[in-house]
């Protein structure tokens, strides 16, 4: 192989006949011919001329010569064959009269000779093709996909990869616009390999999130967070999911392990807050998430959480100033606007409470939750039917949202339809059965109905359900039950 120091021609060939030569050149003395000290071949000219004189009085035949060799034969060989390597100054003469150096291995393809000669006598010519990324990229994909990439063209690739990025962000642009079920439809089309990536499976959490379906959302975070720990986008939804469904051991683990990983991240202190939250300790909760919002001022959902955590509390002013400055951040922001239409209805300012909650509703139009939120703001407004026209079509988006059913019985009970509401009652029921409101419901349906007996039951049903009294209503209502009215009622 030839190298080039400070402008002058050295040659070094290992087990050659043309190294033995070369690494031991010397120059010709001008008076007596005579062999003297080393020198350096300054041109391609001086290196010719050099080996052929070597050869000539030495009187062996050149190597290029000899009929065994094909060492010039293979050059020109390697020279004319296709590279992937733009060389036109290549395609002369190795040791002709060219001012550029030239490297065999640099000419060649890769392939040595033996390899070649199979080539040829199998019919095939060899095509050397360079490395390419794309086709990289495209290795991996599904059994559904997978095609010899070696015959496509380079538009080819780059068309199917911005099919892919087109099919990537129409999804994306549906979760942002809060069409989730449309959003999990493309999300599930991608190749399993995309599918199965982090970015994704967060993605279809959060649209499972919007949904308030929470145990779904729960799983594929979790699932998420086990492959990339070190992932913190999005580990604000996971600890909330696991905030509603009421997995305190799972929350504590995932707050620990975030803590762990990055305490300058907001979602690691919103992680922390949620964990005391579902204990009941608020005062700790707001200290983390006060913490959440120091560390990243515009992060809006911190300021959510933490107005969440003040109306717990009562503090409906501190409240409303979180809630006002996270929609500042991000007038998109839903949470925060429901949040205001709770302040309201919690004050009985019904107008301005339907206000907030149809502002919400308008952001994210598949939230179950906000559906039920404003029936019951029409409720309270002796709206009833406008109501019932609401979680009626919230069931038909989520036909087993618990929320939207139990409000439905008591909009029906309401229209003083008692036998559909019970109805109601008893698929609620069969969803969530130790929920105590249900059979308080029920025990309220069948006193109106003159079922005193079921009444009672149903009310007893409820009080062993909530021993502790969270629901004082339950135990207010039983009282109310056995009136003297009642009882004269009874006794007759």
């Amino acid at each position: 192989v030839s190298t080039q120091s400070t402008g002058m021609y050295q040659a070094y060939t290992p087990k050659s006949t043309f190294g033995q030569v070369l690494a031991h050149s010397t120059p010709i003395s001008s008076s007596n011919n005579q062999l003297s000290s080393p020198v350096h071949l300054n041109t391609p000219e001086q290196m010719r001329d050099h080996i052929s004189n070597h050869f000539l009085e030495s009187g062996e035949p050149e190597p290029c010569t000899t009929p065994g060799s094909a060492l010039r034969k293979q050059v020109r060989d390697r020279l004319s064959s296709s590279s992937p390597y733009p060389a036109p100054r290549y395609n002369g003469d190795p040791f002709s009269s060219s001012k550029v150096r030239r490297s065999s291995r640099l000419m060649t393809s890769g392939r040595n000779t033996k390899s070649k000669e199979n080539d040829r006598k199998a019919g095939n010519k060899a095509q050397r093709t360079g490395p390419s990324i794309l086709s990289e990229a495209f290795k991996k994909s599904s059994a559904k996909d997978k095609i010899n990439l070696s015959k496509r063209s380079p538009n080819m690739i780059i068309t199917s990869i911005m099919s892919l990025f087109s099919h990537i962000g129409h999804a994306y642009q549906s979760l942002c616009q809060y069409e989730c079920k449309k959003a999990l439809q493309l999300f599930n089309k991608l190749p399993k390999n995309h599918y199965s990536s982090g970015w994704v499976l967060s993605q279809c959490a959060r649209a499972f999130y919007e949904m308030t379906e929470y145990t779904q959302a729960a799983r594929l975070y979790q699932s998420v967070h086990q492959n990339e720990a070190s992932r913190c986008s999005n580990l604000t939804y996971y600890s909330t999911a696991l905030w509603y469904t009421q997995r305190e051991i799972e929350l504590s683990s995932l707050a620990h392990e975030m803590l762990e990983a990055n305490k300058n991240s907001p979602e690691t202190w919103c992680a922390v807050g949620n964990c005391f939250s579902l204990q009941k300790e608020h005062e700790t909760a707001i200290k983390f998430f006060e913490r959440s919002v120091l560390v990243d001022p515009e992060f809006a959902y911190g300021y959510t959480l933490l107005g969440h955590e003040y109306s717990f509390i009562d503090e409906y002013d501190d409240a409303m100033n979180c809630y006002r400055h996270a929609v500042r951040i991000d007038p998109r922001h839903y949470n925060a606007w429901y949040g205001i239409g709770q302040i309201y209805f919690k004050q009985e300012k019904h107008e301005l409470a339907l206000c907030h909650f149809r502002k919400a509703q308008s952001i994210n139009h598949s939230n179950a939750a906000i559906m039920a939120h404003v029936a019951v703001v029409l409720n309270a407004m002796k709206k009833h039917k406008e109501a019932l026209k609401v979680l009626t079509k919230a069931l038909e988006v989520h036909p087993k949202h618990p929320l939207c059913k139990f409000h439905k019985a008591s909009t029906l009970l309401c229209l003083e339809k008692c036998d559909s509401a019970l109805e109601e009652l008893d698929e609620l029921e069969s969803i969530t059965p130790t929920e105590s409101l249900i059979y308080f419901l029920k025990a309220k349906i069948h006193r109106k109905m003159g079922n005193s007996h079921l009444a009672m039951m149903h009310f007893s049903w409820a009080m062993d359900l909530d021993p502790q009294g969270s629901n004082n209503h339950i135990k207010e209502a039983i009282d109310k039950h056995y009136q003297p009215d009642d009882l004269s009622v009874e006794n007759t």
